[in-house]
């Protein structure tokens, strides 16, 4: 026992330290890279003001008036650096950190499977992924669901072979689970999504034991968020609310004109927009829940009396969501190859897995059958408003265990001489 306790614990800090030029390679890049930046874009205003009510006791203003445009994950994370009051930079070095431990651990789950050869091949391809990258230099919570995705697959790997309950560990996976729903609330939907699915496998005998104990996991991440929940009803007084910022993409996603593809918008540039302009001028005076409500019940509409339009947008966001590509009034341009070359790989790698998976559906263990429809619904989820590559890229790090598993397992290659 003890010689096995040790080994594992040699084998993770050689984790550790062969995937360390990565976190010198991020770190450097940090240094490179907009080192003393202190102009916020995007989002990023938002993120550091919520971490900055939270350190004043509060997260969104009270009601009319609430924010509650995502969930308080990846503020909470940047408490303290505000409470420091220290710059953006050090933002991106806590991002080159969480990018280099979500190496180690896609590392650990692969070791499950395959050999070191094959889980150090994949998770250098991982660590080389370069449209990943652009995360690690930007105050938004890509880089820290990333890091949650990679140590949720290996807390669910690690609970699934446990003899027995494993309730610590089903609690922790649980844990992180809720943590991923509260930096990015569409997880929130995922949780019941696949509460309900994993229930549903707990009908057939062959999966009753390992499906019940995953139902669990879900049942508790599902508790875990009703702090959040409790607080949202208290804002807003209605029940399961996870935020405000879904309607108004399903909107954009929504839109009816032929001349768009459904790509989100900001509110100024849709009142710009002559398609827009009316609709948008009437949300001016409502509060923000009412402004949610008016984009849901627009949307519906749109979507009841246009269905075609909004299947064109549906398969529009999917290319928009695996390659950037194609965008409402923006022509093509060499930057398109940045992400769709390797993302076409990545989608060939999935093609090619998913056949194998359908070809040997037995030969897959559970857990990871389960992992992949908790991408896949949080995908699908993505695909219905309007997306962005960076949607798709926190997925990673299951895809590459993924990956492995298959090619390090069913996939063999031969190569046989050919007499001339």
């Amino acid at each position: 026992m003890l010689m096995k306790l040790l080994k594992n614990w040699f084998n993770i800090q050689q984790a550790y330290f062969k995937f360390s030029p990565f976190l010198a390679l991020y770190i450097l890049l940090v240094f490179l890279i907009e080192p003393h930046r202190t102009i916020l874009r995007g989002d990023e205003s938002r993120y550091l003001d919520n971490a900055v009510s939270l350190l004043n006791g509060y997260y969104s203003p009270p009601f009319p008036n609430i924010n509650l445009w995502s969930g308080p994950g990846y503020s909470i994370v940047l408490m303290p650096l505000m409470y420091l009051k220290l710059s953006i930079f050090y933002i991106k070095v806590l991002h080159a950190l969480l990018q280099y431990f979500s190496l180690v651990f896609t590392y650990q789950s692969i070791r499950y499977y395959s050999s070191n050869q094959i889980a150090t091949i994949f998770c250098l391809l991982l660590g080389f992924y370069y449209p990943s990258l652009e995360m690690i230099f930007s105050v938004y919570t890509e880089t820290l669901a990333w890091f949650l995705i990679s140590l949720l697959c290996l807390l669910t790997i690690k609970t699934i072979k446990i003899k027995g309950k494993g309730w610590g560990s089903m609690v922790l996976t649980a844990f992180v689970i809720a943590y991923l729903a509260m930096t990015k609330i569409i997880f929130g939907y995922v949780i019941v999504g696949m509460l309900l699915i994993t229930l549903i496998f707990t009908c057939f005998q062959s999966y009753r034991t390992k499906a019940f104990k995953f139902s669990l996991i879900f049942f508790f991440a599902l508790l875990f968020c009703i702090p959040w929940l409790s607080y949202t009803y208290h804002l807003t007084h209605k029940t399961f609310y996870w935020g405000n910022s879904g309607n108004m993409s399903l909107y954009t996603m929504s839109s009816p004109y032929a001349n768009e593809l459904g790509d989100w918008k900001t509110m100024n540039t849709l009142r710009e927009n002559p398609n827009h302009h009316k609709f948008i001028d009437s949300l001016v005076k409502l509060y923000p829940i009412q402004q949610d409500e008016a984009f849901k019940q627009q949307a519906i509409l749109n979507i009841k009396h246009h269905p075609a339009k909004y299947v064109q947008n549906w398969i529009a966001n999917i290319g928009r969501l695996l390659f950037s590509y194609p965008n409402t009034g923006k022509s093509q341009s060499i930057s398109t190859f940045y992400t769709l070359l390797p993302n076409m790989f990545v989608l060939v790698f999935i093609l090619i897995a998913f056949v194998i998976h359908i070809g040997y559906p037995q030969k897959v263990p559970f857990e990871l059958f389960v992992l992949l429809l908790f991408m896949l619904v949080y995908l699908f989820g993505s695909s219905l408003v309007s997306a962005y590559r960076r949607q798709f890229f926190i997925t990673l790090p299951f895809w590459g265990i993924y990956f492995a598993y298959f090619f390090g397992n069913l996939v063999s290659v031969k190569i046989k001489d050919i007499e001339s």
